[in-house]
């Protein structure tokens, strides 16, 4: 007979989610389907008639975890739509800001996951570490960017302003103390996740997260639009492939790269860049534990490759022909994220639309439960530690609560 199971709301992450599954009558999953219920805030309509400027700071609303990837993938898309080209210490600086947003937030996971794998006698010293790396990513941000969440400095064009050499001395040695933290977390992780136990000794099952989709990523630390055909994203909605009582509830569209689903995030980075080839819930721990010590090291050589008295910013103007849709794309602790806009003569925005890494997620995580025990479903969620506030961005629902504009997006 089989039934419906529902695990609403899912827990750990950040934003409001729920799992609504189909399983057999041992219980194991048929058809998985993961969906934000979080509301919609309209943040790309209400950006429409805005000066360019504005757009940074407004997305790096979406959430307080994100803040810096979409601020950056803001000023990105902005820049290729006007056609103005940040000088290198600037780019040098965006990116160190954005490293150091992912310092904080892997952690800051790997805080989250604590219940389910790290021994009660373990946690003092694994949480003292993790608030200690912690610390340095946020110190970092709040350094080059100007503040810890929202960092004013990242502009249109590059960065407000370089720092000073002191700043940048210190940067270098907390970066040293963050390595010397990673590699123990690295080293106290990795097995636990390839021992595949839980901390209550349940055993997690061999092929728990398996898919046959497609990763996707431009860069190992930062983002390049060239290494994307951003012809080939398509945005559908939850009625294009959900059921439509599913469907109903979804806050989300469902982008496909070339027709296919696509995972992005720490293992996607690593199977791109690093010949990672390991799969399952437990790979994608593994490799955001390894990608630690990956961004450390990308931090300790932009200090290294800075000249702190170079130019930082373009004095080029922020306008465009408000036809060109410019593309910034950015590698968010979460994975690929991409925002697009076109500004018109007098720098206002025309259009505006963001592809975020956890909507790219989303429809993955409902299939990559299939195949074993429900009560196993919420790991796969944590694996990937969706970030769904930012993810949030379609509505279909007028003011009658009837369905509108089903196939817009297609």
């Amino acid at each position: 007979m089989g039934k419906t199971v529902e695990i609403n709301p899912t827990t750990r992450h950040e934003g409001h989610t729920k799992l609504v599954l189909k399983v057999d009558d041992d219980g194991i999953v048929e058809k998985g389907n993961y969906l934000s219920v979080t509301p919609v805030r309209g943040f790309e309509k209400f950006l429409v008639g805005k000066p360019a400027e504005f757009a940074p700071i407004a997305v790096s609303r979406f959430c307080g975890i994100c803040p810096i990837a979409h601020a950056t993938s803001a000023v990105e898309a902005i820049e290729d739509a006007c056609g103005i080209v940040p000088p290198k210490d600037g780019l040098l600086l965006r990116e160190l800001t954005g490293i150091g947003n992912k310092m904080h937030s892997h952690p800051l996971h790997e805080f989250l996951i604590a219940p389910d794998f790290i021994p009660e006698k373990d946690r003092v010293e694994y949480i003292t570490r993790i608030q200690q790396m912690r610390k340095t990513g946020q110190y970092i941000v709040d350094t080059i960017g100007g503040e810890a969440i929202h960092a004013p400095n990242i502009k249109v064009g590059g960065m407000l302003k370089s720092i000073t050499p002191s700043a940048a001395s210190k940067i270098y040695y907390k970066c040293k103390e963050f390595e010397k933290l990673a590699k123990e977390q690295l080293e106290y992780l990795i097995p636990i996740f390839e021992n595949r136990t839980l901390v209550d000794g349940t055993e997690i099952p061999e092929k728990l997260g398996y898919h046959d989709f497609g990763y996707l990523a431009t860069d190992s630390t930062y983002g390049n639009r060239e290494n994307i055909d951003q012809k080939k994203v398509h945005e559908y909605t939850p009625y294009d492939v959900y059921e439509k009582e599913v469907a109903v509830q979804a806050c989300t569209t469902i982008p496909r790269y070339n027709g296919r689903l696509m995972e992005v995030g720490p293992r996607a980075r690593f199977a791109k860049f690093h010949d990672f080839k390991e799969k399952g819930a437990m790979a994608i721990h593994i490799a955001r534990a390894y990608e630690n010590v990956v961004h450390v090291k990308r931090a300790m050589e932009i200090v290294d490759e800075l000249n702190v008295d170079g130019p930082t910013r373009a004095k080029d103007p922020i306008l465009g022909d408000g036809e060109k849709l410019g593309l910034g794309v950015h590698e968010a602790a979460r994975g690929h994220n991409t925002h697009q806009a076109s500004i018109d003569e007098k720098g206002r925005i025309t259009y505006y639309n963001a592809i975020v890494a956890t909507t790219w997620n989303i429809p993955l995580i409902g299939k990559a439960v299939e195949g074993t025990h429900y009560k196993f479903a919420e790991h796969v969620v944590r694996a990937y530690d969706p970030c769904v506030s930012c993810a949030t961005h379609m509505i279909s629902l007028d003011y009658d609560n009837k369905v509108v504009n089903e196939k817009y997006f297609k």
